[in-house]
């Protein structure tokens, strides 16, 4: 198997290796909320109110995770770009 082969091998590998982390990272994410959220629920049932403040914060945790997975991903294709071409 030529060098060149290899690298590119390699280098698919690291690209697919970093997106399937990335892809759990957003699924863990996701039931980490899932868990929050019905656990915010079962503890403030009675309190009228607070449900806008949940989301909120749902809201702010869940963009919050979107920007940071968005600037990995960017670095990433950044870093590697230049080998791709």
């Amino acid at each position: 198997m030529p060098t060149c082969t290899r690298e590119r091998l390699t280098q698919l590998t690291r690209l697919i290796t970093i997106g399937l982390t990335g892809l759990w990272l957003a699924l863990e994410t996701h039931d980490l909320l899932r868990s929050l959220h019905a656990h915010l629920h079962r503890t403030r049932r009675d309190d009228t109110g607070s449900e806008s403040t949940e989301k909120a914060v749902l809201t702010a945790i869940a963009l919050g995770v979107a920007v940071g997975l968005g600037a990995a991903i960017t670095a990433v294709v950044h870093k590697y770009q230049g080998q791709i071409h």
